[in-house]
């Protein structure tokens, strides 16, 4: 077997259709890789995943280098080719010219982050739609609108970004950011983007920063004593956009109002919602103090079903009922809450009895118990009249 695979990708990344020589072919599970001689595929790295595509005619859905060779994993029945058999293969450009705006736009974000803040990348990942990077530096909101707009005027500046390859010795005195330290005889590939990034990569990256076409940070966290920025650059920062105007439409449509007013609606909106919960709580409140009225005081164990009601209701109504009855049980659609008024223990074990005859789960706290149950309504009744001469 051969050596390694020339990687074509690197001749140009724009490079879609290409032919190769069969070297070698095997089953993986229910899928074929292949080996070729050369191959355009990239095979991901560096927080940029594989290309995919097709091969002689074969759906590629990945790609993976091992030891200096690419293999490709293909869909479909054996391969109707040969070793030494000349295959064309095609890449799925849409998709890879997308990754090569979002890694060029990382570059861009990652250099001015380190020439400006003093921030170090030390995380980096793509997914289909934009990626993930973390800065050792805890940017707030501002500085992060300002890296946003460095990296945009970056990108209508019109740089071109060059690769170069180098020996590690050459490294020396340059300020090039790496994750990890080169011997002098090491071959590294650097990404200048002159005067924002001089970078060791081996990704694929777009050849003007024009082509990035929009950097956005939509999102950021805190991230071990850093921060954690979401970015859409190019085809991506579109579909991003067109899916949030969507949505904000359909919010405008709603709630009658235009688009710029829509933050102002939905916060009425939001209000007029808290109001009527208070309103409602209160009514369901008076609801059950009448319901509790009927239970004669000091009667022990007392138990409603009462279906529909939430969690923070089936809690309130146990505790009105038991600081009447002294303790009360209230069940509502497969979830129940115990209130005990001054006996902790007791209600421990009626509890543990109570989940493991009618098989529930739930758990204790002080004078509340509450969990779920899915016994029968006339099941848990059957037990509950069993235990109160108890």
């Amino acid at each position: 077997m051969m050596e390694k695979t020339v990687k074509r990708y690197y001749d140009s990344a724009y490079t879609l259709d290409f032919a190769g020589v069969v070297q070698a072919f095997e089953p993986v599970g229910n899928y074929w890789q292949i080996l070729l001689d050369s191959s355009c595929f990239y095979p991901g790295g560096g927080g940029q995943p594989c290309d995919v595509g097709v091969l002689g005619g074969m759906q590629v859905i990945e790609c993976y280098a091992r030891d200096g060779l690419i293999w490709h994993i293909v869909e479909g029945d054996a391969p109707a080719f040969g070793i030494g058999d000349g295959i064309l293969g095609r890449v799925d450009f849409a998709r890879r010219f997308a990754f090569m705006q979002n890694h060029t736009g990382e570059h861009l974000l990652s250099g001015l982050a380190a020439k400006r803040w003093g921030a170090t990348n030390v995380g980096f990942h793509m997914s289909e739609r934009g990626f993930t990077m973390d800065l050792n530096v805890n940017l707030d909101a501002q500085t992060i609108l300002e890296l946003e707009g460095l990296a945009n005027e970056a990108v209508l500046a019109g740089v071109d970004v060059e690769i170069t390859n180098v020996l590690g010795e050459f490294l020396t005195g340059l300020d090039v950011r790496s994750k990890r330290d080169f011997d002098a005889t090491d071959n590294v590939r650097l990404v200048d983007i002159a005067g924002y990034d001089l970078c060791a990569c081996a990704g694929l990256h777009v050849r003007n920063t024009l082509e990035v076409g929009l950097v956005k940070i939509v999102g950021a966290q805190k991230y071990k004593g850093g921060v954690r920025l979401d970015v859409y650059c190019g085809y991506d920062a579109y579909w991003d956009y067109s899916q949030k105007n969507s949505y904000l439409r359909q919010i405008s449509r709603l709630t009658s109002a235009e688009t710029e007013k829509c933050v102002e609606a939905v916060e009425k909106l939001l209000n007029v919602n808290a109001e009527l919960k208070k309103e409602i709580g209160y009514l369901k409140s008076k609801i059950f103090e009448l319901k509790a009225a009927d239970v004669p005081e000091n009667s022990g164990l007392v138990w409603f079903f009462d279906d529909d009601l939430e969690m923070d209701d089936i809690r309130r109504f146990a505790d009105i009922v038991a600081h009447r009855a002294g303790v009360a049980v209230i069940i509502s659609n497969g979830r129940y809450c115990m209130h005990a008024r001054d006996d902790a223990e007791w209600l421990r074990d009626f509890a543990r009895k109570f989940n493991e005859v009618l098989g529930g789960k739930g758990g204790v706290n002080n004078l509340v118990a509450q969990g779920a149950v899915s016994a029968a309504y006339s099941t848990i009744e059957r037990f509950l009249r069993s235990e109160i001469h108890r």
